[in-house]
């Protein structure tokens, strides 16, 4: 589908090429994580290169943690006065150190190889429904038998090691691991 787009692209085309809102598009325009000019005018107002785009996309998917926005900017649930608050990843690093891998290796020595779903929602602390779409969006790598999904210790260490920091919302087993990492390694 990118091949097919123009090489001077308006706000609107970005939009839908990435299949994000309009208020997300406008804000990651205007906050620069995706290179434009800006015309000023209050319609069709930016144009953005073919090669700008493709270049964002690559970076983000190599270094996702750069384009973190605000925690349910674009969403209602900012506007939802009684839901839990959750405070970004605050004191860690933007990227994760490249110790922490075999850390984590030693760290879930006792866990076994191969864990079901119930078992990985016991160790990370997230619900059956945030694992399931990890599963289901290829975060989380799994293989099916006849009765359940079974992920490997590996893939998760892998997944801990990628995507995993890049969640706003860690669940407090998440952002316990961290600190006992970051704790025991000198915040390096």
């Amino acid at each position: 589908m990118l091949n097919s787009l123009p090489q001077v692209l308006s706000g609107e085309q970005v939009r839908c090429a990435l299949h994000i809102s309009k208020r997300k598009c406008a804000w990651m325009l205007n906050n620069g994580f995706i290179k434009c000019q800006n015309t000023g005018k209050r319609t069709r107002k930016y144009t953005v290169l073919k090669e700008d785009l493709l270049t964002y996309i690559g970076d983000s998917a190599n270094h996702p943690e750069k384009y973190v926005t605000p925690y349910a900017e674009f969403s209602t649930a900012k506007y939802n006065k009684n839901r839990k608050q959750y405070q970004r990843k605050a004191g860690f690093p933007y990227s994760l150190p490249s110790t922490f891998r075999p850390w984590l290796e030693q760290e879930f020595e006792t866990v076994p190889d191969a864990l079901t779903i119930p078992q990985v929602i016991t160790i990370t602390g997230y619900t059956d429904n945030t694992v399931n779409r990890w599963l289901r969006q290829g975060h989380l790598k799994s293989v099916q038998t006849q009765t359940t999904k079974i992920i490997s210790k590996v893939w998760l260490i892998d997944f801990y090691c990628s995507y995993a920091y890049t969640i706003t919302n860690m669940s407090d087993k998440h952002i316990k691991l961290l600190q006992k990492f970051f704790k025991q390694n000198g915040g390096k």
